[in-house]
């Protein structure tokens, strides 16, 4: 439920984050896609963890 906004902001933070570095475009879709990877999964734990304690 909430991994495809977790995986956007995730990209949003990726981008700005490689934008600060002062890198070229192939830069900021590399730490877009892992950025949103890394928060994706982290919102996918969370979301099965969740569910599994009954919270949801």
């Amino acid at each position: 439920m909430f991994t495809i906004p977790a995986f956007l902001i995730g990209a949003i933070v990726g981008w700005f984050r490689a934008r600060k570095f002062g890198g070229k475009l192939a830069d900021k879709i590399q730490y877009a896609a892992i950025h949103g990877i890394f928060f994706f999964l982290v919102a996918l734990i969370a979301t099965v963890l969740a569910d599994w304690q009954g919270w949801v």
